[in-house]
Order: structure tokens, then sequence, then C-alpha cells
């Protein structure tokens, strides 16, 4: 095997402890954030800064950029699924619980792209074992909820629920991008979609965070940046990249990979409690990512 061979086989990998690391460190960024500033302007900050980078790249590649306006109700479209409906959930939830719990929640996702494959995915049909993997899955959420029920913030519950619900947003997204990979670069795909949700996101702030508190403090400044540049225009450029060939089920399992990792980042910096419920529940959900992994081949 000559040396681009090797390359191209292992790259995928590379990428994908890439992103594993990348991802497991964002929830604790944006709970950093979310002490300086309202949930959704934060995100919509978030979504700006990662535009420009994106945009500039696209200059720089001389990749077109779409002009007709089919093509962008399309990114109008495909921004509201993927990016703003299930971002604006993780950041509202996540004021009220911590980065760990929020991240061992969001891990759900491969259960919802394999339900949502039935329909959207013929090529990735649910099976037995999939639907196996479902159950274990749930399970190991179930004794998440039941240890997280006596949060002592009264909108704690409805926090889990709320980014419980997100990665359905995220699973169909990735569906949508899988499918439109085979039309539109993977830079292309993320740079105006990216766009309009920060349009969204601000928006939202604009009517219904007035009057609360905001500071645009180092900590809060350095989040953004880490979170535009290497969380978002990094990060999904390169998870869209991995997707015009891989399972879009497959590639929802990275979702698995970044609990144990956010719950290092959160214990060792913020000091926040690793339960045994927690673990516990993290590691029936990990059990299930083996039986779906198996049956997706």
């Amino acid at each position: 095997m000559d040396k681009k061979s090797r390359i191209r086989k292992y790259l995928p990998v590379l990428v994908v402890a890439l992103l594993s690391l990348i991802w497991s460190s964002t929830w604790l960024a944006i709970k950093i954030g979310l002490e300086s500033m309202p949930p959704f302007l934060s995100a919509g900050w978030r979504f700006l800064i990662a535009f420009v980078p994106l945009l500039a790249f696209s200059l720089k590649m001389n990749r077109p950029i779409p002009k007709d306006w089919r093509t962008h109700l399309f990114f109008i479209g495909f921004s509201l699924i993927n990016f703003t409906g299930g971002y604006a959930l993780v950041y509202w939830g996540e004021q009220y619980i911590n980065s760990g719990l929020a991240s061992v929640l969001f891990s759900v996702m491969p259960f919802y792209v394999a339900l949502f494959s039935i329909k959207l995915l013929p090529s990735e049909q649910i099976t037995f074992k999939k639907m196996i993997g479902i159950l274990i899955g749930f399970a190991g959420v179930v004794i998440i909820f039941h240890d997280q029920l006596k949060l002592s913030h009264p909108y704690g519950l409805y926090g889990m629920i709320a980014v419980l619900i997100s990665p359905g947003f995220s699973a169909i997204g990735t569906i949508v991008g899988k499918k439109a990979r085979s039309r539109f670069h993977p830079v292309t795909l993320n740079t105006f979609p990216i766009l309009y949700t920060a349009i969204t996101l601000f928006a939202i702030h604009f009517m219904f965070e007035q009057g609360q508190d905001i500071s645009y403090d180092l900590k809060a400044i350095l989040s953004l940046l880490y979170l535009g540049f290497m969380g978002t225009a990094l990060a999904f450029v390169f998870y869209f990249w991995l997707l015009k060939t891989t399972s879009a089920i497959l590639m929802s399992l990275i979702t698995f990979i970044t609990p144990p990792m956010a719950l290092f980042w959160g214990w060792l910096i913020l000091g926040e409690p690793i339960t045994l419920q927690l673990v516990l529940g993290m590691i029936i959900i990990l059990a299930g990512i083996g039986v779906v992994s198996k049956s997706s081949g």
C-alpha cells in the first residue's frame, strides 16, 4: 500500500477522532458562554462567527456562490432543520442542566437517525438489531432521567426534555445533508445555511431575550470564538465531508463518543459531578452503539 492509499484509508479515522475531541468540548464551551449572555444571542454569535471563515475559504477555493433562489430556499430550510431547531433547544436547555448530562442526552441522535432513515434513506432501513440497539439506548436515557428528576432548578426537567428533543432536528439534517452532498461541496453546504441560522437566532433573541443581562467578557468572547471557528465551521465541514461516503447512522454514532469526554471536561474544569446513574446510563447507551454499528455493517 503506497503512502497516498494509507492516507486515504486512515484519514476518516483521524477526522472522526478530531470531531470527537472538538464536539466533546463544545458542551463545556456553551456552558461557559451562557454565564455571560442569554442562549439565543450566544448561539447567534457562534454561527455568525462561523460564517466568516467559511465564506473566506469558499472565495479562496473559487467555489461558485449560489445565486438562484431555489438553492437559497433549500439552504434556509436546511438551516432551520439542521442548525436552528436543534441548537436553539440545546442552548436553552443547557441553561438548566450541566454540560455532561446535556452531551449524554444528545447522544440519542443515532436512534433518531435510524428511525427517520426508514422513510428518508431506504438504503439504511431499520432492522431488528437496530431496534434492539434503540431500545437499549433509550433504557440508558431513562436511567439518566431517573437520577436527574430531583434537580434543584425548577426548569431542570424542561432543560433535559429540550436537549433530548434537539437531536431529532440534527438527525433529519444529517439525512438531508447526506442527500445534498451529491450536489454541494461540504463548504458550500454549510456556508449560507450557517449565515441564515445566525440571522434566525438573532431574530429569536430580539423577540424573547430583551432585558436580560449581557456581558461580552473575556470568557464569553473566547467561548464564542472557539465554538464558531472550531465547533461549527471546521467541525461541520469535516462532518459533511465524511458523510458523502459513510452511512448516516454510523456517522451519527460520533455522538456516542463525546459523552465520556464531555463528562471529563465538565468535571475537570467546572467541577460538575459524575453520578453513578449518569455513568450507568452512559454505559447502557454505549451498549446500544455496538448493536446499531454491527447491524449497519
